[in-house]
């Protein structure tokens, strides 16, 4: 009786570890956000703005169509996904992006598209 006890205990303490991803308790204990999707390539967009250069690490740009992307040495356009496993980003460097889809896992907020729109306009 008491292993089956046991082994029920371990059960419930690994299905509350599950209940929050790791990334949450990381971001919570460090002052690191999670940026993701939309919140990664606009962070990106603006770290590589005004980079000089070509390639990916050089100038990035904001298409009309809020695609974040780079030309190569021959002009050509490479677009820049988000990274699948986000960016670590602290909460300072991450609070111009707290409005933004994807920033600390939120589903909410304006999205690439829309800031191009508003980037247009000005």
């Amino acid at each position: 009786m008491r292993p089956l006890v046991l082994a029920a205990a371990v059960a419930a303490l690994c299905a509350c570890d599950r209940a929050r991803p790791p990334e949450a308790r990381a971001a919570s204990s460090d002052g690191a956000v999670q940026l993701r999707g939309d919140a990664a390539l606009y962070y990106l967009y603006r770290h590589h703005l005004t980079n000089e250069g070509v390639g990916p690490q050089g100038r990035y740009y904001l298409s009309k169509e809020g695609r974040v992307f780079y030309k190569d040495g021959q002009g050509r356009e490479h677009t820049v996904n988000p990274p699948s496993e986000g960016l670590r980003v602290s909460r300072a460097a991450a609070d111009p992006y707290r409005d933004i889809r994807g920033y600390d896992g939120r589903m909410d907020g304006r999205g690439l598209r829309e800031i191009a729109a508003e980037d247009e306009k000005k």
